[in-house]
């Protein structure tokens, strides 16, 4: 009835953005993994002023010390290969003379190839999307992404790896961040999970990986910067030391086996998170 589908409108709209379309992939024969709500934060101010951080240090040894490439090495890792590079030059010799050509039909077709290279991967990355997943919204998306962030964040910095499985992450991500949970639980390291306030979650570009649809996103979040030893004590950074973190966030849509209540086994196209990356940190004023 209208009545009805004005008051699910009406429910929808006064929950949480990312509840809100969750819900509703629910309703066109989508099943949902259950999380838990993610509680109220406090906004601080920032300033500019660039701030060495322990946090950083130890986000870093994701791949140091567990010698894991991430998604975005690989992306940029044929650029550092002797042909790519032999290519490279050459094709860079041959952008200079064609830009610096005064034909008028080499600016047009110079405008032709800007918008055809431009538009082509990510064109193709859209389809894909759109024929696995037809009920894709980029606005539900992102939505969903900013919901899901504090529970994978908060899971990750407790070292909670249970926690961490129950949420959209790739096999290659569970098994990069738990070698860091348990190198800092055999270092005795504990590092505050608090987060303060997360950003809106901003499109980067969407991209081809591996011939799997990829869409990179990026944020922020205000987080103490604070380690803490076996006995409680702080052995770097401090308790008021708050830091906004700035992010990549890569989803790639990859086939996820399901399990019905009676036993009976299925696959759907799923979000999951392939890459995390941290791009820097600011010291945020008191």
């Amino acid at each position: 009835m209208a009545i009805d589908a004005v008051k699910e409108e009406y429910r929808l709209a006064m929950m949480d953005p990312g509840d809100a379309a969750a819900e509703r992939r629910k309703a066109a024969g989508y099943d949902e993994a259950m999380f838990e709500p993610y509680d109220g934060t406090t906004a601080v101010a920032t300033t500019a002023a660039p701030k060495p951080s322990a946090f950083g240090k130890l986000w870093g040894g994701v791949k140091s010390k567990l010698g894991i490439a991430s998604a975005f090495d690989k992306l940029e890792g044929l650029k550092k290969t002797a042909p790519y590079a032999k290519g490279a030059e050459l094709a860079e010799d041959m952008r200079e003379r064609w830009e610096t050509s005064d034909s008028p039909v080499v600016h047009r077709i110079q405008d032709f190839q800007d918008n055809l290279f431009s538009e082509t991967e990510q064109g193709e990355a859209y389809r894909m999307i759109r024929q696995r997943d037809p009920m894709f919204n980029i606005n539900d998306f992102i939505a969903e992404v900013r919901r899901d962030i504090p529970k994978v964040l908060g899971a990750y910095l407790k070292g909670d790896v249970e926690a961490l499985k129950q949420t959209n992450i790739s096999s290659e991500m569970l098994e990069r961040l738990s070698g860091q949970m348990n190198l800092w639980k055999h270092e005795g390291q504990h590092v505050d999970p608090r987060i303060l306030d997360l950003s809106e979650v901003e499109l980067m570009e969407v991209r081809l990986m591996e011939n799997e649809p990829l869409v990179v996103l990026t944020f922020s979040c205000q987080q103490i910067n604070c380690v803490r030893d076996k006995s409680g004590a702080v052995v770097e950074g401090a308790e008021d030391d708050i830091q906004s973190v700035h992010y990549l966030w890569a989803m790639q849509l990859v086939d996820k086996e399901y399990t019905t209540k009676d036993g009976r086994k299925y696959t759907k196209p799923t979000w999951a998170l392939r890459e995390l990356v941290l791009r820097g940190m600011m010291a945020v004023a008191a």
